[in-house]
């Protein structure tokens, strides 16, 4: 889904509102999987992607509730090679309640000189939560930016909820 996308062109895609403690968040789907998270008021349109849209919903009750499922089916539609790589590695590498360093995620794409590029990637990410973007921080502990749901508020909020404990915008506990 392009930022200019008209009326007509939105209508190809289905889009869930969904309750979270966060807020209310929007989930977009396409018939391939979800295309993106935001809590960008949306008209809601049920005709595309339905059960993609029924995961995605079940996928954030289930995540509030303090485990993760299966997540919903993706679409990386004009992404990058080197950002999908990004997003995948850390969604396989880092579960619910861990941290990773940028530095450290850029290691483990083998890539080591590429910290700034991790970063970049992570702030385009389209799946804020379902893709734990949350979860990378500083190499000095401190929690870093966060350009997903609610800004540096909502990744507080969301490390909180993973069990990590923080104070003056650094984690206390499992330093990457």
């Amino acid at each position: 889904m392009k930022k200019n996308d008209t009326m007509s062109e939105i209508s190809k895609y289905g889009i869930r509102k969904i309750d979270t403690p966060l807020g209310v968040l929007y989930a977009i789907s396409s018939k391939n999987g979800i295309i993106k998270i935001t809590s960008k008021s949306q008209i809601e349109n049920g005709s595309i992607g339905q059960v993609h849209l029924n995961k995605t919903e079940e996928w954030f009750n289930s995540y509030f509730n303090g485990e993760e499922i299966e997540r919903p089916p993706l679409d990386y539609q004009e992404m990058t090679v080197f950002r999908k790589r990004v997003l995948n590695k850390l969604a396989q590498e880092v579960t619910f309640g861990k941290i990773i360093s940028y530095s450290k995620l850029a290691n483990l794409l083998e890539n080591i000189g590429a910290t700034r590029a991790v970063g970049t990637a992570l702030a385009k990410n389209p799946w804020p939560i379902i893709i734990p973007c949350h979860r990378v921080v500083n190499s000095n502990g401190k929690i870093g930016n966060y350009s997903g749901i609610k800004g540096i508020m909502g990744k507080k909020i969301l490390l909180k909820h993973e069990g990590l404990n923080i104070s003056n915008n650094k984690i206390l506990i499992n330093n990457p």
